[in-house]
This record gives C-alpha cells, sequence and structure tokens, in this order.
C-alpha cells in the first residue's frame, strides 16, 4: 500500500466521512426550506355533504359542496399577500320541486410593513444567514475530510516506521550473530577468552527481546492504521513508500497568506461575523412601531335557479367590496425583550470581531511555529544521516580492529548499540519531518488542494 493508497480509502471508507456526507442531505434541504420563504404557497380545501331535515313524506334533502383554493406569498420587501377564491354549490329537494344555488367569491388581502419588518434587507436576513450556514456546513465536511486524511498519513507514517524499525532490529540481530560466529571463531583458534563470548551472546539475547518489541509494534501499528481506514482487522498489509526526503524550505509570508485564504477556521469565523451582522440588523428594525399598510379586494357572485311542476326562476348577483387603512401598533411599556435582543446581538458582533483579530493572530502564531519545525526537523534528518554515516564507518573499522586483536567484543557491541540508536534516530527525524510537512499543509488549510480531492457542494 503507497500513501497515496491509504490516503484514497480513508476518503473511500472512512464512517465519518460518510456520516459527514449524510449530514449534508438534511444540511441541504433545510437550505430549500429557507429559500422557499419567498415562493407562493397553493392550498387547495374541499368538502362534500349530504344532509337531510324533516319527517315521513315531508322531508327536504340537500346536497353541497365546497372548493377553496388559497395562494399566500410573502415578498421580500415584507409584504403579506394572501388571493382566496372560494365556490360553492347546493341542490335542495323539498316535493316535486329542487333548488339550485352557486356561489363564487374571490378576494385578495395585501399587508405592507412600512417600519418594522420593512425592507428588503430585513426579510432577506433569514435566507441569507442559511446560505451562510450552508457554506459554514460545506467548510465543516471540509474539515472532516481534511482531518481524516491527516490522521490517515499519519498513522500510515507511523506504521512504516514501525515496518522500518523491525528492518532495523532484524539486521542489528544479524549483525550480533555475525559477532557471535566471529567469536567462536577466535576462541577456537586461541585468540580470545571463553568469558569473553558471554557479552555477545547477550548482546545476541537482547537483539532478539528487541525484535520481539518492534514485531509487537508493527502489528499495533498495523491495527491503528486499519481503524483509521475502516477496513476488515485482519488484513494485511505491506507499506511500499519509501522513506525518502524533499528538502522543503517554505516562505513564512507566502505560507500566512495561504494559511488566511484557506484556513476553515478563519473563514468560518467570517462567515459568523456576517451571521452577527445580519442579526443586529434585524434585532435593530424589530425595535421600531408596528406601522403597517393595509388593503384588500373581492367579488362575490351567486346564481339562484328554482325548478318546479309549473315554473321557474333564476336570479344572478354580483357584489365586490375594496378597503384600505393604516395600522399602528405602539408598544409602550414593561416589554424589554426588543431591547435586550438588540443589545444581546450589539454584543455578539463586538465578540465575533475580538473572536476573529484573536484567530488571526493565534494562526499567525501557528503557522510561524510550523515552517520553524519544518525547517528544525530537516536540520535533524540531515545530523542525523551524517551520524548514522560516521557510526557505520565506526563499527567498520571496530571490526577489522577486532578480528586484528586490538579491540574488545565489548568495544565491538558498544559500536553495535550505537549504530542502532542512530538508525533509529534517523528514521525518526525522517518520519518526524514527513509529518512535520503535512502538519504545516493542515495548518495551511491546504490538505486537499495538495491531494487534489474536490468537494462538491452539489
Amino acid at each position: 500500500m503507497t500513501l497515496a493508497d491509504c490516503v484514497f480509502l480513508a476518503v473511500r471508507n472512512n464512517r465519518g466521512i460518510k456520516s459527514a456526507y449524510l449530514d449534508r442531505v438534511v444540511q441541504k434541504f433545510d437550505l430549500k426550506v429557507a429559500e422557499d420563504e419567498f415562493i407562493p404557497n397553493v392550498d387547495v380545501t374541499s368538502s362534500v355533504k349530504h344532509s337531510s331535515t324533516g319527517d315521513g313524506d315531508n322531508r327536504s334533502y340537500v346536497n353541497s359542496g365546497e372548493i377553496t383554493t388559497t395562494v399566500t406569498e410573502k415578498i421580500p420587501t415584507g409584504a403579506d399577500f394572501t388571493f382566496t377564491w372560494v365556490n360553492t354549490g347546493a341542490r335542495t329537494e323539498d316535493g316535486g320541486m329542487h333548488q339550485d344555488a352557486y356561489t363564487s367569491s374571490w378576494g385578495f388581502t395585501l399587508s405592507q410593513p412600512l417600519l418594522k419588518g420593512a425592507g428588503i434587507e430585513v426579510n432577506a436576513a433569514s435566507l441569507e444567514i442559511a446560505r451562510i450556514n450552508e457554506k459554514i456546513n460545506i467548510l465543516s465536511l471540509k474539515s472532516t475530510v481534511s482531518d481524516t486524511i491527516t490522521s490517515a498519513i499519519t498513522a500510515y507514517r507511523s506504521f512504516l516506521e514501525a515496518r522500518k524499525q523491525l528492518e532495523i532490529n532484524r539486521q542489528s540481530l544479524e549483525r550480533a550473530k555475525e559477532l557471535l560466529e566471529v567469536n567462536k571463531a577466535l576462541i577456537s583458534a586461541g585468540r580470545m577468552a571463553k568469558v569473553d563470548i558471554v557479552q555477545t551472546q547477550s548482546d545476541v539475547a537482547n537483539r532478539e527481546f528487541g525484535l520481539l518489541q518492534a514485531e509487537n509494534a508493527l502489528d499495533a501499528a498495523r491495527l491503528v492504521l486499519l481503524k483509521v481506514l475502516d477496513i476488515d482487522k485482519y488484513t494485511m498489509i505491506v507499506p511500499k513508500e519509501k522513506t525518502e526526503i524533499k528538502r522543503v524550505h517554505p516562505d513564512l509570508s507566502r505560507c500566512q497568506a495561504l494559511a488566511l485564504q484557506n484556513r476553515r477556521d478563519y473563514l468560518q469565523a467570517l462567515l459568523n461575523l456576517k451571521t452577527t451582522e445580519l442579526d443586529l440588523v434585524v434585532a435593530k428594525n424589530n425595535r421600531l412601531w408596528d406601522l403597517s399598510l393595509e388593503g384588500g379586494y373581492g367579488i362575490s357572485g351567486e346564481d339562484d335557479e328554482r325548478i318546479g311542476d309549473a315554473f321557474g326562476k333564476s336570479t344572478n348577483a354580483n357584489r365586490s367590496a375594496w378597503n384600505v387603512g393604516l395600522m399602528l401598533s405602539i408598544p409602550l411599556y414593561g416589554d424589554l425583550t426588543r431591547e435586550q435582543t438588540y443589545i444581546g446581538a450589539k454584543i455578539n458582533l463586538k465578540k465575533a470581531k475580538i473572536s476573529l483579530e484573536e484567530l488571526k493572530e493565534n494562526i499567525e502564531i501557528e503557522v510561524l511555529d510550523a515552517v520553524r519545525d519544518v525547517e528544525m526537523k530537516l536540520r535533524q534528518v540531515e545530523l542525523a544521516r551524517q551520524a548514522k554515516e560516521l557510526s557505520e564507518k565506526k563499527l567498520e573499522i571496530e571490526k577489522e580492529k577486532l578480528k586484528a586483536g586490538r579491540s574488545t567484543n565489548f568495544q565491538l557491541v558498544s559500536f553495535q548499540n550505537d549504530l542502532i540508536v542512530v538508525q533509529s534516530s534517523e528514521l525518526n527525524a525522517i518520519i518526524a519531518y514527513l509529518n512535520a510537512l503535512t502538519s504545516l499543509d493542515n495548518v495551511l488549510g491546504t490538505t486537499l488542494d495538495t491531494w487534489k480531492i474536490e468537494i462538491k457542494e452539489e
């Protein structure tokens, strides 16, 4: 498994990401509901009724039905528009005569606030806040994906480090066994006392113990990686990534600019600031008097027809009506909730600005620290690599000196142990440097860009 394979599996399989995408279904519908605020609502109701009155042969029967259509719409200026159309029909049967009656009426009413609740900015605030929340939800999804990728990369490198550490322990065990064979040959040749072999045998036992620890650490790191990837816990994987590094010297000014452009917490803070500004606009408007212009117009018509054995009569009548006026509501005393909401919104805006400024400064510090950490980790890699090369040369020289009888077992074992330490130090330094680059990516908010992962907003 390469690191790219690991990232791909994490994005595809991780349950946290799947849950985040399920949340998006609800979140997108919430936005749809908010966008429906200024869309007309149409309701149709109907009823059918049969009734009878009287007794014996002297009974009358009435069959009636009604259909009512209502259209309501809120206009961005704050006005409420209502249109109603009512159609009623009835047939009355009484003896040999029946009467048909039909009534139809329609009308509309309009109420336009002039002070409180008036204006496009105030009435569109809830929709704008919903759209801002949608952007925040998308940023949250990106954060979930980005954090999952970072966790997968860190777990993969820990697994890779454990694998390389196992190789180091195996090589050290092989060197210890080779030295043991050399010791046996020297003892057989009479060039080494038998008691001196104890040191080498002890070193072989220690190396075997270290190998068992490395195998256990490798399996533990594998399980952690499988947990992040959400794949079967019995899957056996082999990391194919090489512990090679590319020397990167990040530019601090460019990094700080990138962080302010891409950091999702900073972008979310900017969106939250817009939300608090809109809350203040609404709260300020709610303090005004409630003055509304109201009006309406309607027409109603009737059709009445009587049919009997000897006569018939029909009547028609249409009537229209209209009205217009002003309604004023003034809160005089006792209700402090409007002022309370206004003060709270004003304070929240000031706090949002303070939090944004604090976050900006913290981001600059985090970027500075991340850039410094990358430079320091790269320097540590170079020093660890130099120490390993020198330790390898020192061990080779000491082996030759032992063969010539100019060194001791103790000295050679010590040098072998030193080599294990510096090899582990080099490996740790390389992994730490690579993780520092990943951490810098995360601090800059560019993890998704680095891995070319696009989050679709649809």
